[in-house]
Order: structure tokens, then sequence, then C-alpha cells
């Protein structure tokens, strides 16, 4: 449960742009919930919008690993590394996003 309040109140901040206390709330779930494929995913977004392409990527890399089905995960993953320059790597993990969930 209280992972899911980290969640919560990390979507909140990074509704209102407050992107680096997002990826703080989403590291306190991870930590809370090691297991979860979302908060990490969660936690690349935030990142991302900080410019931190790197660290999006092992966020969205550690989401896929965990839940290789999770849609959200691949895409998180292609756009970090379409952020990073690496096109041909974020058009392959963006297709396996679509692949999973054509919606």
């Amino acid at each position: 449960v209280k992972a899911e309040e980290a969640k919560k109140k990390g979507n909140e901040a990074f509704a209102k742009g407050q992107y680096l206390r997002a990826a703080e709330l989403f590291t306190e779930a991870m930590n809370l919930d090691s297991h979860s494929h979302i908060y990490p995913a969660n936690r690349s977004a935030a990142l991302l919008k900080e410019g931190r392409g790197e660290q999006a990527l092992e966020d969205a890399s550690l989401s896929v690993k965990l839940n290789p089905l999770y849609a959200k995960g691949h895409f998180r993953k292609g756009q970090a590394l379409a952020f990073l320059g690496r096109l041909d790597l974020a058009i392959n993990a963006l297709e396996k996003a679509v692949e999973i969930d054509p919606g």
C-alpha cells in the first residue's frame, strides 16, 4: 500500500511538472516494492523529462526485464533511446511496444 501511495504522489508531482520530486517518489515506491515493473517505468519518464537519458534507459530496461509484456516499459525504453540518438534501437523498442499493445 505504501508503494502505491508513493506512486500516486509521484504521478501528481509529474503532472505538476515537478519531475525531480516525481523521480524521488518513484524511487521510494521502488524501494518499497522492487518487483513492480511500473515504478521504474514511471521513474524513467520523470528522469527523461530532466534530460537524464542514460538513467531513464536503465529504468526502462529494468521495467522490461521485470515484465517483458509491459508495453509502456518498451515505450519508455524507446523514448530514452531516441533521446540518446540511438534511433535503430529506439525503433525496435517502440515496435515491440506496439506489437504488445496495438491500441
